[in-house]
């Protein structure tokens, strides 16, 4: 099970990367964290939605709001209006 901590490590590679999109993969994402995501990251886009009570909402700290799309098991991150 991941950890606050490595979600942590996701919110550091958003905000040094810094572009308004950045396309991941969940692979790309899963070696950042260091960990498998869980099932529900695979099969709910609810998982990647922007309540931020959900421990692993980290792009949200970064300024981001995910987008996936989870048939090609892409993310996008897009940076939020300031």
């Amino acid at each position: 099970m991941v950890q606050r901590e490595q979600y942590e490590r996701l919110k550091q590679h958003l905000r040094a990367d810094g572009r308004l999109r950045i396309d991941m993969t969940i692979r790309e994402v899963e070696r950042i964290v260091g960990d498998e995501l869980p099932y529900s990251a695979h099969h709910y886009p609810a998982w990647w939605g922007r309540d931020p009570k959900h421990t692993q909402a980290v792009w949200l700290d970064a300024g981001y709001t995910a987008h996936p799309d989870l048939v090609m098991k892409l993310v996008t991150f897009t940076r939020d209006a300031l």
